[in-house]
Order: structure tokens, then sequence, then C-alpha cells
């Protein structure tokens, strides 16, 4: 079961997916995520502490979203889902990469 939610922490869009992110969520991930990027000039924040797993074509989105945008910030992937990531295409540290929340908020790069 997976859970994808959207909202806002100090004013920065939250983009949070929880649980077992699918194929068959992958339309409603990039729907959080073009209005969370539509939302902010700043940056917006993926929260993946609580994602066990992703789906290659969700993870290939996000890798996209942050090498093209270069607004999107990683917080919390585990070592599981920072590989998935890696073998989508993302790049170990592109976008930025968190371990929690506060982190993120506090670094304006």
């Amino acid at each position: 079961m997976s859970r994808i939610s959207r909202g806002a922490r100090g004013g920065v869009p939250v983009v949070c997916l929880e649980g077992e992110v699918g194929a068959d969520e992958a339309r409603q991930v990039e729907e959080a995520l073009a209005e969370a990027l539509l939302a902010s000039a700043d940056r917006v924040l993926v929260d993946l502490r609580s994602t066990d797993h992703l789906n290659y074509r969700v993870a290939g989105m996000l890798a996209e979203v942050a090498r093209s945008r270069r607004r999107l910030r990683l917080v919390g992937p585990t070592p599981y889902v920072r590989q998935i990531l890696c073998l989508a295409g993302a790049e170990e540290g592109e976008g930025g990469s968190y371990d929690d929340i506060r982190q993120a908020l506090a670094d304006r790069g």
C-alpha cells in the first residue's frame, strides 16, 4: 500500500511518498510534483523517509526532475531507495539529498 501527499513546511512545498510506490501511482506522483514545482520558485522537497520501494518509472521521473530542475531535494531515502534512484539515472548528490526535513529546509543553496 502506498500514499502520496502534498503539503508545505516553512513555506516550501513537500511531496511525501510512503510505502511501496508502484507503477500505478506514477501519474499521481507526477501530478503532485508538477503542482509543487509550480507553487515554488525556490525548491521542492520529496520526503522519502517512509518509502519502502519505488517503481523504476517513478524513480526515473524523480531523477529526471532533479537533473532538469535542480530545485528538487530528496529527504531521507533509505540505502535501498537510494540504490533504485541511482539505477534509474540519479547521480549521487544530484538535486541534494538530506537525512531530514529540517536539514533540507536549512540549506538555501
